[in-house]
């Protein structure tokens, strides 16, 4: 048994129907489940019963700005104009390269909408900070992403 690492698992965001490493500058991202429960307790109970009606996950992204990576690029667009529509909008794939092959790892393909939470902003003398929460859009589609090609296949093997 090994351990996985963090590196080992890694996301790529589509930009204009290519999709691209979420990598450079990025010193954290984190996702929360944000599960969403419902509880219910008759008069008869002592106790509530509760259960699970789904999630509402989103990924934060912390990150240092760099002005020759196309993710960044695209997230400081994105907080210069405080886009809210289309560009906003998007897919990441989230691959785990420890499954699979170079050419069929297992990955999930997820819509997202991105939000600014800092538009790039820190201390003197220090690289331009920027966060931003993914949310979660809709259903993940369970897939496998060729590392090479950069495909995402729904439900199969991607294409050497």
């Amino acid at each position: 048994m090994a351990t996985i690492l963090r590196h080992q698992r890694l996301a790529f965001l589509d930009i204009n129907g290519k999709y691209e490493l979420f990598g450079n500058g990025v010193t954290d991202w984190t996702v929360a489940g944000n599960a969403k429960t419902a509880e219910k307790q008759y008069v008869h109970q002592q106790n509530a019963a509760g259960g699970l009606n789904g999630y509402a996950p989103t990924m934060a992204i912390t990150a240092e700005a760099f002005s020759d990576d196309p993710v960044m690029e695209y997230i400081l667009d994105i907080a210069r104009t405080w886009d809210i529509g289309a560009k906003a909008h998007t897919n990441i794939v989230v691959v785990d390269t420890w499954e699979g092959t170079d050419t069929a790892r297992v990955a999930v393909m997820q819509p997202v909408v991105i939000s600014i939470d800092n538009p790039g902003s820190g201390p003197s003398g220090e690289a331009l900070a920027v966060t931003a929460t993914l949310t979660y859009s809709g259903d993940a589609t369970i897939g496998t992403f060729n590392m090479s090609t950069k495909t995402f296949t729904a439900g199969g093997e991607a294409e050497a």
